[in-house]
């Protein structure tokens, strides 16, 4: 049930945040989510080697159970979990730039565009990236031998849908991310 709520709150504030946006700043910081997603999907695999050295994994015993994972796979996790945790700073260094760069165009929502359109647009481009960057944080939460994380999950129909039926992402990242270990 906490999973559901954080899910929508988080949403909605994607959505709400790309209103007062706009859509050309929307599209700029868009832009640049999409630049650092294609860097990290380049170069995820070199910095989750560094993170393993530095980022702990709590690790699974035979008694843990994984909503989305065999028995099986469950010990081979944190090398996936890795790949996702690297994916993630990847972007979110990325975010920092780019939030810095969109800090400067700041200007460019005040460009002439009909209002009720600027504010639909960025709506709809702010909910979108939101819902990535919520399938990416629920993959990696997926992987967390931890109790009350898999039991969110067990009671989030919301949060299972997300991960196993997002269009692309789940099959693109479940190659990425665990497909390699196994």
């Amino acid at each position: 049930m906490w999973m559901t709520f954080g899910i929508i709150v988080f949403l909605l504030i994607g959505i709400y945040s790309g209103a007062k946006r706009g859509l050309v700043l929307q599209l700029i910081l868009s832009i640049g989510f999409l630049v650092s997603y294609y860097f990290a999907s380049r170069y995820y695999l070199e910095v989750s080697e560094y993170l393993q050295l530095v980022v702990p994994y709590p690790s699974a015993s035979i008694d843990d159970s994984f909503v989305f994972y065999s028995g099986a796979l469950s010990f081979q996790l944190d090398e996936a979990f890795y790949h996702g945790i690297s994916f993630l700073l990847i972007i979110f260094l990325g975010w920092l730039v780019t939030r810095f760069i969109g800090g400067l165009s700041r200007g460019v929502k005040f460009l002439p565009v009909v209002k009720q359109a600027n504010s639909i647009g960025g709506a709809v481009i702010g909910g979108v990236i939101s819902y990535v960057e919520v399938f990416l944080l629920l993959f990696v939460l997926t992987m967390l031998p931890i109790d009350f994380v898999q039991e969110q999950f067990a009671s989030s129909g919301l949060a299972k849908m997300i991960v196993t039926n997002t269009p692309i992402l789940s099959e693109q990242i479940y190659s990425w991310w665990v497909s390699t270990i196994s």
